[in-house]
């Protein structure tokens, strides 16, 4: 007789049965005190029923709890795993603990093929809301996996595009984003403040972001793209890479493969989670660039230097764009590395590809190659060089929240020049 062990509660609401399978019941009356009142709920004991028994012991029950504290997930894992595979129409819940741990238990659950991931430690109304949530969902099946249901996406998306890889795309990405986390929210504030900023970093060579925030990554954007409907502000918090400023990091993996998932879905996601987003497709070849990301894009702002080979890769990127009819108002040019005695000058390079200038920011890079090189941002190591000051007016102006418009006031441009 597999067992089957319902945990005694008062004013049971016998509408919403929950399962507990679990190699043992030592969180059922921590779980049934929490959840009294509002369900009924019930440990099968998964070292006698196995996964494809489950579906028939635990009829009537809309979803199954996995024990992911301690010891027990890897164990539970391996539950996820066989009850997928067993097609197990019931969808799967981890249970699981603060800790240090918490993110690899997160990453293992989802990646097992549990649909979400619930705190012993919440109330019962944050649990409800996670079970409501997760019945209310189709079962994802092999070929589609709707999306969760977030916010609608009002965030903003900035794209900053590297025309080529080495003018320094990655490098301001970072400096810019980490400050604006600073400047919007706080980490640990709780609600969307904590996480106000989003770096997608999908730059070429893959992980300099993660490399120069000195952060390391579990989760990647291949693999968000390939679970779109578990992504949410509770996972985003928990399973994305953290710099000490706020800022929230998701990245490419060590390939050079472009990703086969179109990222619409994801990006539409992702936007209902953070305020602002800002990718980074810096060294990226304009055609390689998603088409959801360019049309989603709020602002897209094409990063050159003076160099001759940034020039003739700037021209190849606006004939890709008019290729693809996207040359439009959301252009800006933004000149880096900026040398007053290197060649053309920035308002000539904005005239000479009819683009309006949106800022330029003076040559650093010895300064930034030893901020880096000691394991830390401009920002930090130097907040008063040349090339901080000249990121203050896009501060401004991606903090703001305002449509796109060059920096063309006296004070703000002369701000943009310091350093020359």
């Amino acid at each position: 007789m597999p067992s089957v062990m319902p945990l005694p509660l008062m004013h049971q609401t016998p509408n919403l049965q929950l399962v507990l399978y679990a190699p043992d019941n030592r969180h059922m009356a921590r779980l049934g005190s929490t959840l009294s009142g509002h369900a009924q709920l019930t440990w099968v004991d998964s070292r006698e029923v196995s996964p494809q028994q489950l579906a028939k012991v635990a009829a009537g029950a809309p979803l199954v709890l996995l024990d992911y504290c301690g010891g027990n997930a890897g164990y539970s894992s391996d539950l996820a795993r066989q009850l997928a595979a067993a097609a197990c129409p019931l969808p799967m819940v981890g249970v699981g603990t603060e800790g240090p741990e918490q993110a690899h238990h997160l990453l293992v659950a989802v990646r097992a093929g549990v649909r979400d991931f619930i705190d012993i430690d919440n109330n019962a109304p944050q649990m409800l809301e996670v079970f409501e949530r997760i019945t209310r969902l189709p079962l994802p099946s092999p070929t589609a996996a709707a999306p969760a249901p977030v916010a609608a996406p009002a965030g903003r998306l900035v794209l900053l595009h590297g025309v080529r890889a080495g003018v320094g795309t990655s490098m301001l990405s970072v400096h810019l984003a980490a400050q604006l986390a600073a400047r919007l929210g706080h980490p640990g504030s709780g609600g969307q403040a904590a996480n106000p900023v989003l770096l997608l970093d999908l730059g070429q060579p893959n992980g300099d972001g993660a490399l120069y925030l000195g952060v390391e990554s579990h989760f990647g954007y291949e693999e968000a793209l390939r679970n779109v409907e578990r992504i949410d502000p509770t996972f985003a918090t928990t399973a994305l890479a953290h710099h000490g400023s706020g800022l929230a990091l998701l990245g490419m993996a060590g390939t050079a493969l472009p990703p086969v998932h179109e990222p619409a879905a994801l990006l539409r996601q992702l936007r209902g989670i953070f305020p602002l987003v800002v990718a980074d497709t810096g060294g990226m070849p304009m055609s390689q660039v998603p088409p959801a990301l360019l049309k989603q894009a709020h602002e897209i702002w094409l990063v050159a230097d003076q160099g001759i080979g940034s020039l003739v890769s700037l021209d190849q990127a606006l004939r890709d764009l008019d290729h693809r009819e996207l040359r439009d108002e959301r252009l800006h040019l933004l000149v880096n590395r900026y040398d007053p005695d290197g060649g053309l000058s920035d308002r000539q390079i904005a005239e000479r590809f009819a683009l309006p200038l949106l800022a330029t920011l003076p040559e650093r890079s010895r300064a930034l190659r030893a901020s880096t090189g000691l394991g830390r941002l401009l920002t930090e190591s130097a907040p008063r060089d040349p090339y901080v000051r000249a990121l203050q007016p896009l501060l401004q102006h991606l903090a703001g929240g305002r449509d796109a418009a060059p920096i063309t006031s006296p004070i703000a441009r002369l701000v943009s020049l310091l350093g020359r």
